[in-house]
């Protein structure tokens, strides 16, 4: 999709809104619905949830099947919603009145426009955070000043995105997915020796309770916030695309990064029982 864009469609002002997108304005494949789903789940968050999981009382081996599963599973529910959009051809909310009805639907759409802005404004919060982090660690010592530079340039970069539209989210998506890829290996290759095995292998089981509140702690967190805008990409898919591709493409690209963050979350995390509290204080401590 984004490599079909010139520059000026890429800069244009998103039109469509709740319209049914007409056919000769559907493009692109499945596969790119990877890039803005891996862009749009690759968050400082992910490796705090790892602390959440240990936080059950769980050992390693069930916090991490606890954390893929949930991770997965509630992705592959998006995976499934998504196909509606290739189908239907307009956003998630819209398509939802043919469950609810037009009347029972503004419900779900108040409901999901309240648990959108909450998530919208939890992601900016931890971004604008790690960003002032990251500043003082390079030698900014007036954290008010790094926070406020750190919020206008998240708030910044989301709202432009959104008002530009599809073809400016699928660049500027692709454009972070692939900067955010990089860092966080090289940041998974740094923190690497503070991971102790003999610690993590030596935490104790917790029983099925526990790990069943976790897994579901988990797919609510994850994939569960997604339903009500899973269909919001894929609307702009030719309808003959493969369903199979756009329920792979959508899981892959949104539980890979959520996978691997929340898996090095847990080997960091139980590997120093202090980091987890320090997380409860401030989730981008990692």
């Amino acid at each position: 999709m984004s490599s079909a864009a010139d520059a000026s469609t890429a800069t244009r002002v998103e039109n469509a809104g709740l319209d049914v997108i007409a056919e000769s304005d559907r493009k692109g494949r499945p596969s790119d619905l990877f890039m803005p789903w891996f862009a749009a789940n690759i968050s400082v968050l992910g490796l705090s949830w790892g602390a959440w999981v240990l936080g059950f009382g769980l050992s390693f081996w069930q916090a991490v099947v606890a954390g893929s599963i949930g991770v997965v599973v509630s992705f592959l529910l998006c995976g499934v919603v998504a196909v509606l959009g290739k189908r239907g051809s307009a956003p998630t909310l819209a398509l939802s009145r043919a469950a609810f009805g037009y009347n029972g639907n503004r419900l779900s759409a108040a409901l999901s426009w309240i648990l959108t802005v909450g998530w919208e404004t939890v992601l900016c919060v931890s971004a604008t955070l790690a960003s002032a982090t990251v500043l003082q660690a390079l030698g900014w010592h007036n954290q008010v000043g790094a926070q406020i530079l750190g919020f206008l340039l998240t708030v910044g970069l989301a709202a432009s995105a959104g008002i530009l539209g599809f073809e400016a989210i699928m660049r500027v998506q692709t454009w972070i997915t692939w900067a955010t890829a990089i860092l966080t290996v090289i940041y998974l290759v740094l923190v690497a020796p503070q991971i102790s095995f003999r610690t993590l292998l030596a935490l104790p089981s917790g029983g099925s309770a526990a790990f069943i509140g976790a897994l579901v702690m988990v797919a609510t967190g994850f994939g569960l916030g997604w339903v009500n805008a899973a269909a919001d990409y894929s609307r702009y898919l030719p309808r003959k695309a493969s369903t199979a591709g756009v329920i792979g493409w959508t899981t892959l690209g949104s539980a890979l990064p959520c996978v691997v963050l929340v898996f090095f979350g847990i080997l960091l995390v139980g590997s120093d029982a202090e980091l987890g509290q320090a997380i409860n204080a401030d989730p981008s401590v990692l």
